[in-house]
């Protein structure tokens, strides 16, 4: 009886976890960069769900959809140094987070800069 008892309560305790959000949302995503004068930077965004894509905390975005309906082609533009951030609209934030890879960085000047593995793209809720 005791065996049930616990398997029932353990039952009760598993469905009351909470996954996390879900549903339609934002996701923020961050530059990850050891470099503070990064001005911009373009993405290739990957995942399912995503509805758009904005600015955040002070950057301009610009974004298009590719051949390939779940990659998106994403421009994410400072005004100053720090940490460029941006928002990405999805249609559940319970589906996989989307996955990023930047493609081309500038500085505060509008030069290149190299992309190394050193710049990342992290994705909150």
């Amino acid at each position: 009886m005791r065996r049930f008892v616990g398997l029932v309560v353990l039952g009760i305790l598993a469905a009351g976890c909470d996954s996390g959000p879900s549903g339609p949302g934002d996701l923020m995503g961050s530059i990850q960069s050891p470099d503070p004068s990064v001005g911009g930077v373009v993405l290739e965004v990957v995942g399912t769900g995503i509805e758009g894509f904005s600015g955040a905390g002070g950057t301009k975005t610009f974004w298009a959809r590719q051949e390939n309906p779940v990659v998106y082609r994403v421009i994410v533009v400072g005004e100053s140094g720090g940490e460029l951030k941006f928002s990405v609209s999805v249609r559940d934030r319970a589906d996989r987070t989307p996955r990023a890879s930047v493609v081309s960085l500038v500085d505060l000047d509008n030069r290149p800069l190299p992309v190394t593995e050193e710049y990342r793209v992290k994705f909150t809720h």
